[in-house]
């Protein structure tokens, strides 16, 4: 039986129903793989009182102080309007200002309170968050699976637009 991809989304496909090896059965893995990271990612960052958009946002800002909205979006795989709440209640908190970008008066700036500065020494980051759960894998399997994982999205992406 062929299956789609709508299949898959919809989650009408279970472990048991693929061979091992199989394209689906890769694709479960991953999205398995990918809500198990998540949930740790979630109780980790969520002592931090951040949600991990949120904190996809502040680890931007902490690499990078002072960045356009449109640049968080993209780094936050988010829309503008998205980005424009997390920063709403990033800015309720105390974490993040935005002001005028001095380069661009059509575009605003995320910048970094000193609250949101310190908060970096309180949040693991994503290195400690799941080093413990993928220790198990070498450096080289790990450099092995993100190689085929961006191939993967890659194709992904390619076939998106075709």
């Amino acid at each position: 039986m062929n299956h789609t991809a709508s299949d898959y989304q919809q989650g009408e496909l279970t472990a048991d129903r693929f061979a091992p090896g199989t394209l689906p059965d890769v694709f479960q893995l991953v999205e398995r793989s990918a809500a198990a990271l998540k949930g740790v990612q979630r109780r980790t960052v969520g002592r931090a009182g951040l949600t991990p958009a949120q904190y996809v946002v502040m680890g931007a800002l902490w690499e990078h102080d002072e960045l356009p909205l449109k640049d968080l979006a993209a780094e936050a795989f988010c829309t503008p309007a998205a980005i424009t709440g997390i920063i709403d209640v990033l800015e309720r908190k105390g974490l993040v200002t935005r002001r005028p970008n001095p380069r661009d008066r059509r575009s605003l700036l995320a910048t970094l309170t000193a609250a949101g500065r310190a908060l970096r020494s309180e949040v693991p980051t994503p290195g400690e968050i799941l080093g413990d759960c993928c220790s198990v894998l070498s450096p080289e399997e790990t450099n092995q699976l993100a190689a085929l994982l961006r191939r993967l999205d890659e194709a992904i992406a390619t076939w998106e637009v075709e």
